[in-house]
């Protein structure tokens, strides 16, 4: 008979209680009148539009600047700007979201960015986007530069010894390497822009129809004692999280098997067959 180590006597109750029943609290509370109300509900369908273009733009955006780091990551870490963007990267997850969301406001809103409105950038479905950006980017930025950790230098040295500029051997060289991570770094970003809330209401705000998302609609329809219809899109997003994840598992997956089939292909056969 195995013995059982202390650490799965502590980790799976524990993983159990605080991870999986919580979630399955959300699911279990779903009910016909909830689901009836929310999928009847036009804001609630706004919400998740605006949700997933901003999202989308949000991760797009991310990934972006993103190659963008690891083109200096690369070729440019003795700069300054190199430094500040590695110090500053990872600032977002620490930094407190509201905190987050009021310097998008100071930096974006009526006092700096007048000129584009009453209110500046804020309260717009854009701001709601770049709200989404700055806690997802992170995310991202980290996601490309482990990746090209693992990138062969010397391929890159042999494209530079060729003639090709930093420029032209990111783009022939080092992006065509690093393609799964950059599918990887947009789930990841996507994902945790999803997730986003208090970046969200601070610069973005909570108009319905407008510039109100899945997270904040949530809040809306606790606040208005909807719990119902609250729980129903709490479980949506549950789902949408999910698929998420599991998108991401087997395109890890499916790049893992091709990264394998390429290596038992160049394995030489015996007798040079």
């Amino acid at each position: 008979m195995r013995k059982i180590s202390p650490f799965e006597i502590l980790f799976i109750p524990l993983f159990l209680l605080l991870i999986v029943y919580p979630v399955a609290a959300i699911v279990g509370n779903v009910t016909l009148v909830g689901i009836y109300k929310t999928l009847s509900d036009s804001f609630f369908w706004n919400s998740f539009i605006n949700t997933i273009l901003a999202a989308t733009f949000a991760a797009l955006l991310g990934v972006l600047l993103a190659m963008g780091f690891g083109y200096y990551y690369i070729f440019h870490k003795s700069t300054l700007m190199y430094r500040l963007a590695n110090l500053t990267n990872d600032l977002p997850i620490a930094l407190p979201h509201t905190v987050a969301g009021l310097a998008l406001l100071l930096a974006f809103g009526r006092k700096a960015f007048g000129f584009a409105g009453s209110t500046g950038l804020a309260f717009t479905l854009f701001a709601v986007s770049l709200a989404m950006f700055f806690v997802s980017y992170p995310l991202a930025s980290r996601a490309i530069a482990s990746a090209i950790d693992e990138v062969d230098r010397e391929t890159i040295d042999v494209s530079r010894t060729l003639g090709d500029t930093p420029t032209k051997a990111y783009i022939r060289v080092v992006i065509p390497l690093i393609g799964e991570a950059l599918i990887s770094a947009l789930i990841l970003a996507f994902s945790r822009s999803l997730s986003e809330f208090a970046a969200v209401i601070m610069f973005g705000g909570n108009v319905p129809g407008a510039t109100q998302v899945l997270a904040s609609y949530v809040f809306t329809k606790v606040e208005e004692g909807e719990v119902e219809m609250a729980v129903t899109a709490s479980a949506i997003c549950v789902l949408l999280s999910l698929s998420l994840v599991l998108a991401l598992r087997l395109w890890n997956r499916h790049m893992a098997t091709r990264r394998g089939i390429r290596k038992m292909k160049a394995i030489p056969l015996p007798g040079g067959k």
